[in-house]
């Protein structure tokens, strides 16, 4: 099976391809998306920090779906 994670809004439930990987198993899409929501929350906290407008990440939920 392969595997990609999504970025889903909580505003219209729109799916969005987070970074355009395919994973051979869930258990390393799962790894890798650790690493998708930490540099989500670590964007979101440096445009914050430096003034400038951000998705604030309370409004985003990351799926992994099968491909």
């Amino acid at each position: 099976m392969a595997y990609e994670i999504y970025i889903k809004s909580k505003f219209d439930g729109s799916l969005a391809e987070t970074d355009g990987e395919v994973y051979d198993s869930k258990e390393d899409a799962e790894d890798a998306l650790d690493d998708v929501i930490n540099n989500f929350m670590t964007g979101a906290e440096v445009l914050e920090l430096s003034g400038r407008d951000f998705s604030d990440p309370d409004n985003y939920t990351f799926k992994i779906k099968k491909v």
